[in-house]
């Protein structure tokens, strides 16, 4: 027969196997918090330490890709991945494209397409306080962004300004 050791051998086994059975169905049964939890805590990470999330995302402007509607522009802010970083200068929101705007804290590529078809339809933003009427941003998000802003008068140029 078998012994004492294989049986408490066969037993820790077992256990090992229900254990990560259950955490594989819980996980599985959780699986969008469990992605919101952790892409939560990285982007916290990266904001306290002010390093960079991922790579560079260059890419056109919407008006040069041709994108015209607020369902297009949501479409491809979504389909897009779009490797998000801190800025390293200030973002012009009435001259940045939509992949640059996500690289502002807490705004995503949905929300980046809002801002771009508000902008297009409704003109400049003259101030920061201006994007408050953009459906999704509120004062806490505005007041996470507003260092990385910068509206300048003069036209031309790069949506990325130095500080």
């Amino acid at each position: 027969m078998w012994g004492r050791e294989m049986r408490a051998g066969l037993a820790f086994v077992i256990a090992a196997l229900l254990i990560g059975q259950g955490f594989r169905e819980w996980r599985r049964s959780h699986e969008k918090s469990f992605r919101d939890l952790v892409a939560d805590l990285e982007q916290r990470d990266a904001y306290t330490r002010g390093s960079p999330v991922r790579g560079t995302g260059d890419q056109a402007p919407d008006s040069a890709r041709g994108i015209s509607g607020p369902n297009e522009a949501a479409a491809v802010a979504r389909t897009a991945r779009i490797p998000r970083e801190m800025p390293v200068g200030r973002i012009d929101p009435n001259r940045a494209s939509a992949a640059e705007l996500t690289r502002l804290p807490g705004i995503g590529p949905a929300l980046a397409g809002r801002i771009v078809v508000d902008r297009d339809q409704n003109g400049a933003f003259r101030s920061p306080e201006a994007l408050l009427r953009v459906p999704g941003i509120g004062p806490k998000t505005l007041a996470r962004i507003r260092a990385y802003l910068s509206l300048p008068n003069a036209a031309g140029g790069d949506s990325l300004t130095g500080f």
